[in-house]
């Protein structure tokens, strides 16, 4: 293990002796925690230590950022948010949206091991040997050998190990006479698939689940409650949490969009608590970037209140 160690040691200044107990250690030196979620289940969330961040930086920088990823998947990438992932799916008339289940914990260092192997070619040499790849194991896993939510790395080794499935998928779908003029994205563990052929929805499911069978790296599962088929002349397409109007344009939900609204009229009223004022701008921030047609007719009746917000904000 020397080598890589001496690698991390010189480029971060820290000493080999240190680097190698955070190593050891890095596993149980973490702090765990749940969040709610909103159907009432608590997803875990783990954060490495002060020790291992670094290690895991320098591992992203060096080794993990140069893995394939499809164009397919549009989540965790610079320059990439929900709104390009949903708009993608804008022109099509009909999408089914198809959930992972427990997406990050089914993906298991062997998965990572594969990609790296097949990738050698786009990594350095060093990075595919024994010593590396435990070391690699050892901090970007959890005590299960687990994917844990919380890491920096865990989404750039989603997405490399996710590259056969979005491939296989992506391929597929050029199929015309099955699929129609169709488009496939995955964000995170979220397959949209859009078309303007009728009944070619099922036929995407049914193809799903035959790779998702047929894949043992990574071994996962669909989440067959969340299955969702939409139409854009129902109104009902919501793809991560945006929704495709009868127009094809993409806005907020309404229920978020009254809620906005209702921030805004407390805040106007001197009802607003102070320390939710961050989280209206926060709010705003988000519409103007992903339906700005709602950020101009909110400017409009609440400018100066807007402008207000922003600036306690900065103070804060």
């Amino acid at each position: 293990m020397d080598s890589i160690v001496s690698k991390i040691s010189g480029d971060l200044k820290i000493p080999i002796a240190t680097l190698e107990i955070a190593i050891r250690l890095a596993k149980t030196r973490c702090r765990k925690f749940s969040i709610l979620k909103k159907n009432g289940d608590t997803r875990q969330i783990i954060q490495p230590s002060v020790k291992v961040k670094p290690i895991l930086s320098w591992l992203s920088l060096n080794v993990l950022n140069s893995l394939p990823v499809h164009d397919a998947a549009t989540a965790f990438r610079r320059g990439k948010s929900i709104l390009d992932n949903t708009s993608k799916h804008k022109e099509a008339d009909y999408s089914v949206r198809l959930d992972l289940k427990d997406f990050f914990p089914s993906i298991k260092p062997e998965d990572l091991w594969r990609v790296m192997l097949d990738s050698r070619h786009l990594i350095p040499e060093w990075s595919i040997k024994e010593d590396a790849f435990w070391l690699i194991s050892n901090v970007c896993f959890d005590q299960n050998n687990q994917l844990p939510i919380g890491y920096s790395t865990s989404p750039a080794i989603a997405n490399a190990v996710m590259h056969r499935i979005d491939t296989t998928l992506a391929n597929a779908v050029m199929d015309d006479s099955r699929f129609g003029a169709a488009t496939v994205t995955r964000y995170a563990d979220d397959f949209v698939f859009s078309t303007n052929k009728r009944g070619a929805c099922k036929n995407f499911s049914d193809l799903l689940h035959d790779v998702i069978k047929t894949t043992n790296s990574p071994s996962l599962q669909i989440n067959e409650n969340k299955t969702r088929y939409m139409s854009r002349a129902g109104g009902s397409t919501i793809i991560t949490g945006l929704r495709v109007n009868n127009l094809g344009a993409v806005v907020v939900h309404g229920n978020y969009r009254d809620h906005v609204r209702l921030l805004l009229k407390l805040f106007d009223s001197g009802r607003l608590a102070l320390d939710q004022v961050p989280q209206l701008a926060g709010h705003l921030a988000y519409i103007e970037h992903v339906d700005p047609a709602l950020f101009t007719k909110l400017s409009f009746k609440h400018y100066k209140r807007i402008e207000e917000i922003r600036s306690l904000r900065l103070v804060e």
